[in-house]
């Protein structure tokens, strides 16, 4: 009870520094004062921090990962958003996308907080294990960078339609250039893609090693969604474009699929407890 207590509640405090960070995202995207981007990051990074250590207590309590349960996972998922934006500001120094991209980690973490069990899920010895750590902590991650491409892919094809009609909106006159928000999208494919194919790797080892098999359906539609991403990675389709902002858009809608569908009434292992 206690554990479940301070889980929720550095969860709520993590959730207002995300809300604050948006407050000021869009202030800084409205007007473009340093002192607005600056109260962006840092109250982002207090939040990750602070979403950290409620993860933290959430996989002591279970010992493994938090993400036995549907709650659980969505809060892990919050999290990995939030670090996979996080990445992009690094890269690309670019926080104008900080209103478009925050809300989706600020949506799963409220979701995590209304529907969280009010027991701790009891630990599973065959579902423990650094190798077994490593795969769910990279899928989801592979999962939060994906989402983040596919808002990007929206944002590209909604500003280059509406530079076609010649009629940009306040919002978003002020969302980069065409070929940067290619760029994002491209570099948040890449993250996603490495993450997702190196967690697949790993699962099949622990999965040969505990299963004595590789097969599962997850795993079909995981290659699916690896394999639909590489097209848009290939040389002769750098840079993006609308067929790839297209094709983010697809991979994604696979990817919500094998995210809810496979694992809840498909996948025999694959499945939230």
């Amino acid at each position: 009870m206690v554990l479940m207590l301070g889980l929720t509640g550095l969860s709520a405090i993590a959730l207002t520094l995300y809300l604050a960070a948006e407050a000021f995202s869009i202030a800084h995207l409205r007007r473009d004062r340093q002192s607005y981007a600056t109260a962006t990051t840092v109250l982002l990074l207090l939040g990750f921090l602070v979403h950290f250590a409620a993860l933290e207590i959430g996989g002591r309590a279970i010992h493994s990962v938090p993400y036995r349960d549907l709650p659980s996972s969505m809060s892990l998922f919050a999290w990995m958003i939030a670090a996979s934006y996080g990445i992009l500001l690094v890269r690309h120094r670019e926080g104008s996308t900080g209103p478009f991209l925050i809300p989706i980690a600020i949506f799963f973490l409220v979701v995590s907080l209304v529907t969280h069990p009010g027991a701790v899920v009891i630990s599973d010895p065959k579902r423990s294990g650094s190798l077994f750590a490593m795969h769910v902590t990279l899928a989801i991650f592979g999962y939060a960078a994906l989402t983040l491409a596919f808002v990007l892919a929206q944002l590209y094809l909604i500003q280059n339609q509406q530079l076609r009609r010649r009629k940009l909106g306040p919002l978003f006159s002020k969302l980069p250039a065409l070929d940067v928000l290619s760029q994002l999208q491209r570099t948040s494919v890449i993250i996603g893609v490495s993450a997702l194919t190196t967690a697949t790797v790993l699962g099949l080892i622990w999965a040969r090693q505990n299963w004595g098999t590789y097969w599962d359906p997850k795993v079909f539609f995981t290659f699916l969604i690896i394999g639909l991403y590489l097209v848009t990675l290939f040389p002769g389709r750098a840079g993006g474009g609308k067929k790839n902002a297209i094709l983010s858009i697809a991979g994604f809608i696979l990817l919500l699929f094998s995210y809810s569908i496979v694992n809840l009434f498909i996948s025999q292992e694959h499945t939230f407890q």
